[in-house]
């Protein structure tokens, strides 16, 4: 099933705005708490940036039943398919943070300008 594109312009903002200084919007800069607020601001926008991340997520990873949180992780760490079945997504040193929150940006910037 494909979904179509947000035409919202607020996730320009997001893109633009709060995923540069993301500890002013969450406390701290982790990949969990950047998640967190993708979902719930997606879910409180009515949006549907979440099945086109999964999308976006099974374009390049390949059919999987895991969502796309797990998905950009090890798409960020490369690691292979099965080193982070069962990973929480807050047991992360701070490069991994670093490298999944980029890898989050780079998604959302992909599936938002798919307009």
């Amino acid at each position: 099933m494909s979904y179509p594109p947000p035409s919202d312009p607020d996730w320009m903002y997001v893109l633009d705005h709060v995923l540069p200084r993301l500890g002013m919007w969450t406390g701290r800069e982790t990949y969990e708490r950047a998640v967190c607020f993708v979902e719930g601001f997606d879910l409180a926008r009515g949006s549907r940036v979440n099945s086109l991340l999964n999308e976006w997520a099974r374009s390049r990873y390949g059919e999987t039943s895991i969502g796309w949180p797990w998905v950009l992780l090890r798409l960020s760490l490369g690691t292979p398919r099965d080193t982070l079945d069962g990973r929480d997504l807050g047991d992360l040193t701070p490069e991994e943070d670093a490298a999944a929150v980029a890898m989050l940006r780079q998604a959302l910037n992909e599936v938002v300008a798919a307009r």
